[in-house]
């Protein structure tokens, strides 16, 4: 989308927050050749979604998202010494050592300015240290006009945990939605994290899957247990309701900036 305004297709384009960062369209923002709107269009919060039916995994995921934003609050950043780069994977969920994740990935702001650099959080991605924050959860249909699949009834025998422990090689496999081209760095980031949680320290043991934004492969898959769990997607009420999917805390509020 970028490349149309570049090329004279359009005028005004409507484009993610972290797509402008360090991008040739930021530069051009910089030296006055464009501008940067002050409106969002839109406040889209991302989460990582699994399977419903399984409240310990659900639990598991969003408790290594939240590790990362307690992590900012308490001071506690990444640090390889402590990162025990462990392959044993706990069985039981109250034994997971979710420090791991912000010792082997980095807690909530330094993932951020890693990936979008320094002083780009907007305020809805800082720490609330005490200032309101109330945000509606936008309704919608994730599954636009294919709403033919059903999701999978059967539980998974023993739960999704007991599954990526019985796998070969021990291995989280984390689903990625892409969003203009280009994968969501932040959602890798966190797919790591979950791993770093699950694996004691070994952040390392993921297998990525790709998909689409808006598509439906991405909840097939993660309906019929092709993945474990989905990163990068926009939280929703259908999703969450009718169709049997749980969405962790959100760990991003997308913004969609006007540029001229």
């Amino acid at each position: 989308m970028i490349a149309m305004m570049f090329n004279d297709t359009c005028n005004v384009i409507g484009v993610e927050e972290f797509s402008i960062f360090d991008s040739e369209l930021e530069k051009l923002i910089k030296s006055g050749e464009y501008v940067l709107g002050n409106k969002s269009l839109t406040k889209e919060p991302l989460s990582a979604v699994t399977r419903n039916e399984d409240r310990e995994w659900s639990d598991i995921v969003t408790w290594a998202i939240r590790a990362l934003i307690q992590g900012e609050m308490n001071g506690l950043m990444r640090n390889p010494q402590l990162c025990n780069n462990d392959t044993i994977l706990e069985s039981n969920s109250t034994r997971l050592n979710y420090d791991q994740s912000v010792y082997c990935v980095g807690n909530y702001g330094e993932i951020f300015n890693r990936r979008f650099g320094e002083n780009k959080r907007s305020s809805m991605n800082t720490i609330n240290k005490g200032s309101p924050m109330i945000y509606s959860t936008p309704l919608g249909d994730i599954f636009g006009t294919n709403n033919d699949f059903q999701v999978m009834d059967e539980m998974i025998d023993g739960g999704v945990l007991k599954l990526v422990k019985s796998r070969k090689g021990d291995v989280l496999r984390c689903g990625v939605v892409v969003s203009f081209d280009d994968v969501n760095i932040t959602s890798v980031d966190y797919c790591h994290v979950l791993a770093a949680a699950l694996f004691n320290g070994d952040f390392e043991a993921v297998e990525f899957l790709t998909f689409r934004e808006n598509d439906d492969i991405a909840y097939e898959s993660l309906s019929h247990g092709i993945i474990d769990a989905l990163a990068g997607a926009v939280v929703n009420f259908e999703g969450d309701v009718d169709r049997g999917f749980s969405y962790s805390t959100p760990y991003y509020y997308r913004d969609k900036e006007s540029s001229v």
